[in-house]
């Protein structure tokens, strides 16, 4: 009888200790891979010196990473976020709501986006941008955020151009060709230049199974495909791209990371599945 009882209490302390141990257990890592920007829309580089971290709700930094100089697809941080089944001080589970900050090397904290922690080995996507913020209201009386040295740029631009005011209106098409100001702006094309816009500039269909676009690209800025099957009920969707015909798939690419480089770049466009034709729309992120 002692025995028995001995055994039940040693089979009941290692039921104990299983069930301790299934409480909690790494399930791996969750990456995060993503594009800062500053108030330019240029993507930064290592000089940049800015950290980016994954906090949790109770201030623990949960991960950590420089921004590094851009990649080819114009990618320049990577968080690994590790995973348990359930958080801890070091570790997050699938589903919490981390916030990314950015730390300047001055110290400065600046909180960014929310970052929502997906599967264990899975890749999830971040874009940020690296600015100061401002409300402005434009001239249909519509109230927008937006960087405070785009404000303080279109103003000097159009003191140049001799327009007087200082109000600029983001939505507006000064130059009339078809882009808004604000559209224009980030994609480091001239709003009041008419032959300067981001444009597809030559097309070739289904060449090896793949849709070459051409444009004319400025440095230091990401470039993404999206497509649709009509136009007459569109619905958008981002389509992969390639940098070459044998490169592989990306989700945008970044043709050149000097700011000062423009020139002429073609991108092959992965064909939408079951599509007989496609219409396509080229974005500079």
């Amino acid at each position: 009888m002692k025995i028995q009882n001995h055994m039940t209490v040693v089979l009941a302390v290692v039921l104990a200790a299983l069930n301790a141990v299934a409480a909690n257990f790494p399930v791996g890592t969750h990456l995060v891979k993503g594009t800062l920007k500053d108030w330019q829309n240029n993507v930064l580089t290592s000089s940049a010196a800015v950290t980016i971290q994954a906090v949790a709700t109770n201030g623990t930094v949960i991960a950590s990473t420089p921004v590094a100089n851009p990649s080819a697809d114009g990618y320049n941080f990577l968080l690994q976020i590790p995973l348990s089944s359930t958080a801890t001080d070091s570790t997050a589970a699938v589903g919490d709501q981390l916030n990314c900050v950015l730390i300047q090397e001055t110290g400065l904290a600046l909180a960014a986006s929310p970052i929502t922690v997906g599967n264990a080995n899975a890749v999830s996507s971040l874009a940020l941008e690296f600015v100061n913020m401002q409300s402005y209201t434009n001239s249909t009386g519509t109230t927008v955020n937006v960087p405070a040295e785009y404000v303080d740029t279109i103003t000097a631009m159009l003191e140049d151009e001799g327009i007087e005011g200082d109000n600029y209106d983001p939505f507006a098409d000064y130059d009339h060709d078809g882009v808004s100001n604000y559209n224009e702006y980030r994609a480091g094309t001239d709003p009041f230049n008419p032959d300067d816009k981001l444009e597809i500039k030559a097309y070739a269909g289904a060449q090896n199974m793949l849709n070459s676009l051409s444009f004319e690209y400025v440095g230091g800025h990401i470039y993404g495909v999206e497509t649709t099957l009509s136009l007459t009920n569109p619905r958008w969707a981002l389509q992969k791209v390639k940098k070459t015909e044998t490169d592989s798939e990306h989700e945008q690419i970044m043709p050149s990371a000097d700011e000062e480089e423009v020139g002429l770049a073609t991108i092959y466009v992965v064909p939408a599945e079951g599509a007989t034709s496609q219409f396509f729309k080229l974005e500079a992120k």
